[in-house]
């Protein structure tokens, strides 16, 4: 369960790194992890803590459906979604790019707000199979 926490957390990040890359090269995707590590962080770890939280979920009831990291994907992807303004033009989406880039802080700390509910949901979950 721990094992699989872990994976999420490092397939989360390394979706932000591989997007931000592609989009913008390296340079810009670790300075805008820097920028924004303090979301960051805690948006990887609540998704690992979810990945886990879900692990056990699956093997104490089958079928049980439980809160999925979606949202931390979402949120991780809206960080760096703006760095696609030169892509975006083309496909009509210019001011989708620059309202994302606008409320980019905003958009992450509600990622992290939901993050921090589907973890209390999923936990009261497994207390309750205990």
């Amino acid at each position: 369960m721990v094992r699989n926490g872990v994976i999420g957390a490092l397939a989360l990040l390394s979706l932000f790194a591989i997007t931000m890359t592609l989009l913008s090269g390296f340079d810009a995707a670790l300075g805008q992890f820097l920028a924004l590590w303090y979301l960051m962080i805690p948006l990887v770890l609540g998704f690992g803590i979810q990945v886990s939280l879900y692990t056990i979920l699956k093997q104490r009831a089958k079928g049980l459906m439980a809160t999925s990291g979606t949202s931390a994907s979402a949120g991780m992807l809206a960080c760096c979604a703006h760095h696609a303004a030169d892509v975006l033009p083309i496909l009509g989406l210019s001011a989708v790019a620059t309202l994302i880039a606008q409320y980019q802080v905003p958009i992450l700390s509600f990622t992290l707000l939901i993050n921090i509910l589907g973890i209390a949901v999923m936990w009261n979950h497994v207390r309750k199979m205990v």
